[in-house]
């Protein structure tokens, strides 16, 4: 920021308590007018419509070198291309039939759909303190490149076919983008490009997740009349934007996309039939769930909730392996989500087996972890002044460990993860039965061992391709050969390794936050049992002190105990020192299983990213390596740190305006303003 501007006013808020709009407007990369654009090596939208000036032979080693890029099948690798001004050209001459190969590359499932999935059961609170790129960021960065992209081919006059705007409404349903789903919709209507099949499905699935995967509004699915009432306003308050209900219904929505798509003779799959689906779900509509897997797959709801032998239950509509109603995995999520978020976990179990006996499916992983989590929901106790009509459909905790032994037994042996270990956990919190929690807590531990362990053989595969950049000399200037950075094997590595790494952040905060509750229980052995207190947990204290900050306090009998170090919750870092955090053996200051003492990777890769130039520190895809702030020589400097172990900067709440500085804020809107959803689509003649 430079001296001419003013400083922005103090935000009394997080970033992820602001609405939609703002969210993604602070995360967009800022507009650039230099020869290099955010990505470092590409240049500006503007300055690559124009692109450069080559003479033939130039323009063909060009073409040939940009070829070679899409052979080479790397996501990223053709991402950074098509968006390099010395691309540029090439990418305006090739044929439609090669780009869009490339194109449909981009795929979410590289870019989106491995962050949508660990970022799922962390607050986005979390992610703010820790520095993490948060789920818009990643959202509005890939958006933003494929908006680029599309200008590019567009400055050279090409224009977009069917194959391009499936693509696109396919990366809008997955990142559950509504505005940009009509966006696309609209041109493709004024480009004259008759929708098929699958993007009258993207359609429906972008609308009807619309807003779920981000903020609070993940968390704020289950169908209740606050949902229903919060949801029915034209202008939702922030925590509730997204999807609508009453006179804004998403089903209304789809039903009329539905009924657009079979005026042009278009028969749905069983895509459609699910969008159909989770549509009613989505306002309650019980007997549109009904009616739709009654037309579909004949599955008489009411019959099988009554009748226990199947003997007597109508058979299902037999489908071919080919067909395409044929039920897959996706119908199964549907029935879990659908069912378990209306407050009927007894029919979504009962469904889930029921169609996965009579179609031969497997249920899928995220199947039964949609069922644990509905079901933990639905057993939690309510109140307040809606709290007998949101004990609709609850459930005893048994019911929860019900699902959890069924997972993990025999014929499924569904492998758990630290965040279903963590649900399992408080609930043995809540009963005070200690021995069920430690139990859970170990597992949970193995797992991020395991975890860790795998992020360092995928690092391991990164530091060869550096050169072993952790073993140089303290303040050594190094640099990274072109060849390297630019090669697939590089860039698969990198993205490998990310993943890896940001599923141990995950595993480490869900650990933290079971060893909170672990200390914030006083009556685990009961009201009269010292033990627990002058014994016990002074030995979990050791044991797990490397996921508790120095500062902390807990309750006794004889009072609260407060201990003043130099980290607290909420930190950037809530240890006093740098090394990955393990479980330590009591008494002693070894850690158990014979872990050692190593570095955490966010500090190994802040110094070799500090003695890099910062032409290369910047550059895609080195730069993903690099998660926290440059030039920070220790982590207590980081700005977010700061900013909260200030008692005044903390009251103000100026936490969230660092980040507006760190990050850079888009002044121009993201999205434009979407048609009217209330609007029935007009059918071509």
């Amino acid at each position: 920021m430079t001296a001419s501007n003013p400083p922005p006013k103090i935000r009394k808020t997080g970033i992820w308590q602001l609405p939609r709009l703002e969210r993604f407007k602070i995360y967009a990369p800022p507009v650039s007018h230099s020869s290099e654009g955010p990505e470092g090596d590409s240049s500006s939208a503007t300055e690559l419509e124009h692109g450069e000036h080559l003479d033939s032979q130039g323009l063909e080693s060009t073409l040939s070198s940009l070829y070679r890029i899409f052979q080479g099948g790397q996501p990223e690798q053709i991402m950074i291309a098509l968006l390099n001004r010395r691309y540029c050209p090439a990418v305006k001459l090739v044929p439609s039939s090669v780009f869009v190969e490339a194109f449909n590359l981009l795929s979410p499932a590289y870019f989106i759909e491995p962050y949508r999935t660990l970022h799922r059961p962390l607050h986005p609170m979390a992610i703010e303190i820790r520095g993490y790129k948060p789920l818009e960021a990643i959202f509005t960065e890939f958006t933003t490149n494929l908006a680029r992209i599309v200008q590019i081919r567009r400055g050279a006059g090409h224009k977009l076919g069917l194959a391009e705007y499936t693509h696109l409404l396919r990366c809008a349903a997955s990142m559950g983008d509504a505005p940009m789903a009509e966006i696309i919709w609209a041109d493709m209507k004024e480009d004259g490009v008759k929708p098929d099949l699958q993007s009258y499905n993207y359609y429906m699935e972008a609308n009807i997740w619309d807003n779920t995967y981000v903020g609070r509004e993940k968390y704020r699915l289950r169908v209740t009349p606050f949902y229903y009432r919060k949801r029915r306003y034209d202008s939702p308050s922030t925590g509730w934007e997204g999807f609508g209900t009453a006179s804004k219904s998403v089903r209304k929505h789809a039903v009329q996309i539905f009924e657009e798509m079979t005026e042009q003779g278009i028969y749905g799959d069983e895509a459609s039939f699910v969008n159909l689906f989770l549509a009613s779900s989505r306002v309650g509509h019980g007997k549109g769930m009904k009616n739709i897997l009654k037309t579909a797959w004949n599955i008489d709801v009411d019959l099988l909730m009554t009748e226990n032998d199947d003997s007597k239950i109508p058979p299902i509509t037999f489908y071919e392996p080919t067909s395409p109603l044929r039920p897959t995995g996706r119908l199964l999520f549907a029935v879990a989500h659908g069912y378990g978020s209306n407050n009927d976990l007894n029919a979504a179990l009962r469904l889930v087996d029921f169609i996965s006996r009579s179609y031969n499916l497997p249920i899928p992983e995220n199947v039964w972890v949609e069922l644990l989590e509905r079901a933990y929901v639905l057993s939690r106790k309510k109140f307040g002044p809606d709290q007998e009509r949101n004990a609709k459909g609850q459930v005893p905790p048994e019911f929860v460990t019900g699902i959890f032994h069924m997972m993990i037994s025999e014929p499924f042996n569904v492998r758990p993860s630290v965040q279903i270990y963590r649900l399992l956990a408080k609930m043995a919190w809540e009963a005070s039965r200690l021995r069920d929690f430690l139990s859970y807590m170990d597992a949970a531990y193995d797992l991020l061992q395991e975890t860790r362990q795998e992020r360092k053989e995928a690092r391991n595969i990164v530091e060869k391709l550096l050169g072993y950049p952790f073993s140089m000399v303290s303040g050594e200037q190094r640099s990274v050969p072109e060849s390297v950075l630019q090669s697939k094997a590089f860039l698969e590595a990198v993205n490998e390794y990310e993943i890896l790494r940001l599923s141990v952040a995950q595993q480490t905060i869900l650990m933290e936050r079971l060893t909170r509750l672990l200390l914030s229980h006083c009556r685990w052995m009961h009201r009269d049992n010292r033990a627990w207190e002058r014994i016990h947990l002074a030995n979990k204290l050791q044991e797990w002190r490397d996921f508790l900050p120095g500062t902390l306090h807990y309750n006794t009998h004889s009072g609260r105990v407060l201990i003043h170090g130099e980290t607290s919750w909420g930190q950037f870092n809530i240890r006093s020192h740098n090394y990955v955090p393990v479980r330590r053996s009591a008494g002693n200051q070894t850690a158990e299983n014979g872990e050692e003492n190593e570095v955490d990777d966010d500090f190994l890769w802040q110094a070799f990213g500090n003695s890099l130039d910062p032409s290369i520190a910047n550059r895609a895809p080195i730069r993903r390596l690099f998660w926290m702030p440059l030039n920070y020589q220790r982590d207590t400097d980081h700005p977010v740190m700061q900013a909260y172990n200030d008692e005044e900067g903390r009251a103000k709440g100026v936490k969230g305006e660092i980040f507006v500085n760190l990050i850079g804020v888009l002044p121009a809107d993201r999205t434009a303003e979407a048609p009217d959803r209330t609007s029935a689509p007009k059918a071509s003649s």
